[in-house]
């Protein structure tokens, strides 16, 4: 299920994309926060049994490293801190896009997919998954 779920991180991606392309800003942002979703799920694995991965809550265990470096500290920073900002305001935007219905614009949609391009690729490196 781990595979599935980086494959369709990349294919929310490239969705997300033809949106921008098309400027389509606020779907292009719900497809970026799925394709993330997806990518930080795929990294750091099932949750215990019977849980789901709460939205804001799957950030934490990602950006802290654990699933690429089991021996990290935990009373100390995340290794992927520099997603931390970044996935959070993502999770907001996606929230003002499909409940709040305010326009997004176009630097931000530009800035995330940058985002959440890297973030795939992050798990790519780090992660044990073919693509």
């Amino acid at each position: 299920m781990i595979e599935v779920r980086l494959k369709y991180a990349q294919i929310y991606l490239e969705d997300a994309k033809l949106l921008y392309e098309n400027k389509k800003y606020n779907s292009a942002i719900s497809r970026l926060y799925y394709s993330s979703y997806q990518a930080m799920w795929a990294a750091i694995g099932e949750p215990d049994e019977g849980k789901v991965w709460k939205h804001l809550a799957i950030i934490k265990p990602f950006v802290h490293g654990f699933w690429f470096n089991p021996a990290h500290p935990q009373q100390t920073t995340g290794l992927l801190e520099h997603f931390r900002l970044p996935l959070r305001q993502l999770y907001t935007y996606r929230i003002k896009a499909d409940y709040e219905v305010l326009e997004i614009n176009q630097n931000i949609v530009e800035n995330i997919v940058k985002t959440v391009d890297d973030l795939i690729n992050t798990v790519l490196l780090k992660g044990r998954y073919g693509s």
